[in-house]
């Protein structure tokens, strides 16, 4: 007979809700199954996953600028088996927790200190430059320091696995973040093109609004789906731009139907971690318009599921989106090569990787 393990996960709530706050809920609902889950979650926010069959326990500080610190002095009280870490500050546990075996899920070592540091210093507002600066001035170097604590790292993607080694200077092994594709489904090729992310600068929602200026096919619309410190100001730009929607969070349901209908989706954010938005485009045979950086590399295949574009512009996107307006032919021979292409980002195939990982740090 098997034997049940105490298994504890350690995560952080993101302020704004997005791709990757999908994975660990999953992956802990899938664990429930045959252990004893317990999930240490800062929180309780609005709109967070549910981790069904697990036992949840919010990590609640005084003030929600201590919460890296909260993390950093838990001293956990019950005996576990394995510890489980996602995203930063949540790897801080490790340091007063570090005679369990444990998992590092990591989306990426935090862009805050690292890829995404001058960007953000240039793009942010006073207040926005000064969090940054604070972040790694006290935060940087613990984050480094847990990574090496960490029995085994396992990266979304090769584009990951490479910053692993360059940030933290340790290898790691891959688990693609997957995608349940009994939820999803092919539907129509409708004249609408999808935009699914964050509206923040680092995933260019401008430049996919400014794109459909340039657009030659009117019947072509952009529907936009998201939350973020820029969407107001997309709202504003859709005011002029009639081909232009922005309609701000939607349920699974909506979202689903939104993705089995479009014509194609896009997704062209710096140099990304991983990105759903082209493996649930993929699950419903549909192509996606990306960017030749980061993980997007390995999720779409130039000019067979998709186009990845070089040095992104709105004029350069546009011209994309024509390309698929004009040939619907296309558009499906590439989203059924997107549906192939997308079988190796399966969940059961993502839960496979972590059954694997977590009876080879046991047996270490």
């Amino acid at each position: 007979m098997k034997k049940k393990l105490q298994i504890g996960i350690m995560e952080s709530t993101r302020v704004i809700p997005g791709g990757g706050q999908k994975v660990l809920p999953q992956i802990a609902s899938h664990l429930s199954k045959e252990h004893n889950v317990t999930i240490f979650l800062q929180g309780p926010r609005e709109g967070e996953q549910k981790f069904e069959n697990c036992k949840v326990k919010y990590i609640k500080p005084k003030n929600k600028y201590l919460v890296s610190l909260t993390f950093l002095f838990l001293k956990l009280k019950e005996q576990f088996d394995i510890i489980i870490y996602g995203c930063f500050p949540a790897n801080f546990a490790i340091f007063r927790n570090a005679s369990y075996p444990s998992i590092h899920l990591t989306h990426s070592p935090p862009r805050v200190f690292y890829g995404l540091k001058k960007h953000l210093l240039k793009s942010s507002n006073f207040i926005g430059k000064l969090k940054v600066i604070i972040k790694n001035i006290f935060f940087k170097r613990l984050d480094y320091l847990a990574a090496q604590k960490n029995t085994q790292i396992l990266a979304i993607s090769q584009e990951i696995k490479k910053r692993v080694m360059r940030d933290y200077r340790r290898d790691s092994e891959i688990y693609y973040p997957g995608v349940d594709q009994n939820k999803y489904s092919p539907g129509k090729y409708e004249d609408y093109i999808l935009s699914v992310t964050r509206m923040v600068s680092a995933k260019r929602p401008k430049v996919i609004a400014e794109a459909m200026k340039y657009v030659k096919d009117k019947k072509i619309k952009m529907i936009m789906v998201g939350g973020g410190d820029q969407k107001e100001e997309i709202k504003q730009m859709s005011n002029n731009l009639p081909n232009l929607e922005v309609r701000g969070f939607v349920s699974d349901e909506e979202l689903q139907k939104l993705y089995s209908n479009c014509l194609a989706a896009i997704y062209i954010p710096i140099n990304e971690d991983y990105g759903y938005t082209p493996v649930e485009a993929g699950m419903c045979e549909k192509s996606t318009i990306g960017v030749n950086e980061g993980g997007l590399r390995e999720t779409i295949v130039d000019g067979k599921t998709g186009f990845l574009i070089d040095d992104v512009t709105p004029k350069k996107v546009a011209e994309k989106i024509d390309v698929l307006a004009k040939d619907k032919k296309l558009a499906e021979t590439m989203g059924k090569a997107a549906r192939k292409h997308c079988e190796k980002f399966e969940l059961e195939k993502t839960f496979k990787v972590i059954d694997e990982t977590i009876k080879e740090v046991m047996k270490n």
